[in-house]
Parts: C-alpha cells; sequence; structure tokens
C-alpha cells in the first residue's frame, strides 16, 4: 500500500503545472483565424474557470480543457492534452492560453497582467485585446510597435509645428503694433526656427 501511495505521489509531481515542458508554450508570430477567434471568446466566457487553450501552430482552430464540475482534478501534465489537440488536427500544437491569460509569446504579448482577459467582456473587447497583443489583424508585432512610435513622433511633430506657428503669429503682432524692431522681431524669429 505505501509502494501504491509513493508510486502516485510521485507521478503527480512529475506531471504537475510545473513541469509542463518549456516547448509546450507557443512563440513566434502567429494570426489566429476566425474558428479560433471564436473559440476563444466562449473559452475566455465560460462560467467554470477555463484550464488550458491550445491551438495548431497555423492558428486555425482551437482545443481547450476545463476540469469538469464536481470533479477533483489533479493539475495534469499539459503533454496528454497536447497529444489530443495533436491528434484531432494532425498538426503540432502548442499552449495560447493558461487560464484567462495569453501565454504565447509573440514580441509584443508579455503573457503577464496586460495579457489577462475577463469573462464579462464582450466580443468586440476580446478582439481588439487580441489585435493589441498582435494575434489579429494584418500587422506583425514588430511593425505594430514601429507604427505606434512613428504616430507618437508625427503627433508630437505636429504639435511642436503648431506651436511654432502661433508664437510665430504673436511675434509678427509685436513686431506690426510698434512693439518690437525690425532687429528683435529678426533676432527672436531666428531663435524660434532654430
Amino acid at each position: 500500500m505505501k509502494k501504491l501511495l509513493g508510486i502516485l505521489v510521485l507521478g503527480l509531481l512529475f506531471f504537475s503545472p510545473a513541469n509542463v515542458k518549456a516547448g509546450s508554450i507557443g512563440s513566434g508570430e502567429i494570426k489566429l483565424k476566425p474558428q479560433a477567434v471564436n473559440s476563444f471568446i466562449r473559452y475566455i466566457k465560460m462560467k467554470d474557470k477555463p484550464g488550458l487553450f491550445l491551438i495548431p501552430i497555423d492558428g486555425s482552430s482551437a482545443y481547450s480543457w476545463k476540469c469538469p464540475k464536481n470533479v477533483q482534478c489533479v493539475a495534469g501534465g499539459y503533454t496528454q492534452e497536447l497529444a489530443y489537440c495533436e491528434r484531432y488536427f494532425k498538426k503540432d500544437c502548442k499552449v495560447f492560453a493558461k487560464g484567462r491569460t495569453i501565454k504565447w509569446s509573440n514580441g509584443i504579448n508579455k503573457g503577464k497582467k496586460e495579457s489577462k482577459f475577463n469573462s464579462k467582456m464582450t466580443d468586440a473587447e476580446i478582439k481588439a485585446k487580441l489585435t493589441e497583443l498582435g494575434f489579429l489583424g494584418e500587422t506583425t508585432s514588430t511593425t505594430t510597435k514601429v507604427e505606434k512610435k512613428v504616430e507618437k513622433k508625427e503627433a508630437t511633430q505636429t504639435d511642436s509645428n503648431n506651436n511654432i506657428t502661433q508664437q510665430l503669429k504673436d511675434l509678427n503682432e509685436l513686431y506690426k503694433s510698434g512693439a518690437l524692431t525690425k532687429e528683435e522681431f529678426d533676432k527672436a524669429k531666428k531663435k524660434l526656427l532654430n
């Protein structure tokens, strides 16, 4: 009896979530197809605590797992769930999300607090967050970051240009009113433009 108990305890330790292979969590650029997005929305909105969301590496479909109600679930090895997913889709599968947090690493997603979803989110909110994290849409993770930086820089330049334009107008009005001499006006204008 003690041997059986010892084997059972060792088996549970061996197949705990902490022992998930590092390679089981997906990484790299991936765009979810509509079927996978719809499955992810259902997964996020499920009333019971979702366990694991797996996708084939092409993002075409999805496989999810949760602990059935009224069953004492022991966190098992994800290797079995990965094997089910791969057998069903006949493609390599990887972990996309654990619970309501996306773990897939694509250069934008960090798999931390910003990657958490809420079961009360609307479909549109979930899709928007997937897009923001780089899993939906046409842009890649690197172009998304670059585009955001360019947009911010352009906005700053526009604000700066508007500010200089206004200062030049004010300076011109002071010159026309006689408050500034031609020399003072030219000097201030040169300073603004440099």
